[in-house]
C-alpha cells in the first residue's frame, strides 16, 4: 500500500496561513483513499522566521519541500522550522519519523500506542472522550503556539486511536479516519490531473467500487465509520467534538467538507 511511484501534490490554501496538500493513496495497491496533509503557519512577533506545525505529513519529497519553502516564503531548505507534527492516528505515522529526523527539535504530537515514531507529548486513554484545551491542553503542551491555536479530543476506541484536532481561527475540523468524504458528486481531489491522473479517471472502478459509499450521507457508509469508531463506547467523544464551533471538516481521505459540515457529522454520530 502506498503512494505512486510519480507522486505528485495538488494543493489550496484553506485560510491565508493554512495550506492543504492533497496526493493520490492506495490501501493495498489497490483501493484509492487518497490523503491530505495540512500546513499551519503561525507569524511569531519575536521571530523572523514563521513557525510550522505539520498535520499528517505527507511524504519529505522535493515537491513537498518546495510547497513548505514557497508557503513559509524561506529560500532554502535550511530556513525551514517545522516546531510540530500531529499524528493523526496510528495508521497515519509513516512519514513523521523523517521529518523528526530533519527537524529534530519538532515535537511530535499523537495517539498512545503509535508505532514506528517515538512521541514527545502522547494523548492517552485517560485523556479521551473530551475536548482537551485551554488550561487542560497547556498542562500537556506548554506552548501557547498549541493552545491558543487548536483544541483536541481523543477517541481512544476507534480502530485507529483517532486524535482529532479543532483549529480554532478557522473553525476547522482536522480528522484522519474518523470520517471519509470519498463518494462525491464531481471529481475527487486527490486522484484529479494535477495529481498525474486523467481528467475523466474514476476512482471508484474495479476493486475501489466501495469507496464511492465511504461519504456521510451514505446509510452504508454511516454503518461504517460508525464501526470504525466503536460508537457504543466512543458516545462521550463524538458529543464533545460536536460542541465544537466548526464550519469545516478537512479529512484525510476524499474531498474536504466546507458547507453544512456540522450538519455531516451529525447525521453519522449524532443522530
Amino acid at each position: 500500500m502506498g503512494y505512486p511511484s510519480n507522486f505528485k501534490v495538488v494543493t489550496r490554501l484553506l485560510t491565508e496561513n493554512t495550506l492543504l496538500a492533497s496526493s493520490a493513496f492506495t490501501r493495498f495497491d489497490k483501493v484509492n483513499f487518497g490523503n491530505r496533509m495540512a500546513v499551519f503557519k503561525i507569524i511569531s512577533t519575536t521571530d523572523s522566521l514563521p513557525k510550522i506545525i505539520l498535520w499528517s505529513p505527507l511524504p519529505y519529497t522535493p515537491q513537498v519541500i518546495d510547497i513548505l519553502k514557497n508557503f513559509t516564503g524561506v529560500s532554502t531548505e535550511a530556513d525551514l522550522q517545522v516546531n510540530y507534527v500531529i499524528v493523526p492516528d496510528r495508521e497515519h505515522n509513516l512519514a513523521a519519523g523523517v521529518y523528526k529526523e530533519k527537524f529534530p527539535l519538532a515535537k511530535i504530537i499523537g495517539p498512545e500506542n503509535t508505532q514506528n515514531i517515538p512521541l514527545d507529548i502522547e494523548f492517552t486513554k485517560e485523556l479521551g472522550h473530551k475536548v482537551i484545551s485551554g488550561t487542560a491542553l497547556k498542562q500537556l503542551v506548554d506552548d501557547d503556539l498549541i493552545v491558543e491555536n487548536f483544541d483536541f479530543v481523543y477517541l481512544p476506541y476507534h480502530a485507529n486511536s483517532e486524535l482529532v484536532v479543532y483549529h480554532k481561527p478557522s473553525k476547522t475540523l482536522f480528522e484522519a479516519d474518523l470520517l471519509f468524504n470519498l463518494g462525491v458528486d464531481g471529481k475527487l481531489e486527490q486522484f484529479s490531473p494535477e495529481t498525474g491522473y486523467p481528467e475523466n479517471f474514476n476512482p471508484h472502478q474495479g476493486w475501489s467500487f466501495a469507496t464511492r459509499y465511504l461519504q456521510p450521507n451514505s446509510k452504508v457508509g454511516k454503518f461504517l465509520f460508525n464501526r470504525l469508531v466503536n460508537r457504543a463506547k466512543s458516545q462521550p467523544g463524538l458529543n464533545a467534538i460536536n460542541t465544537l464551533d466548526f464550519k469545516n471538516i478537512v479529512m484525510c481521505h476524499g474531498n474536504i467538507i466546507t458547507e453544512n459540515a456540522k450538519q455531516a457529522f451529525e447525521n453519522v454520530f449524532i443522530k
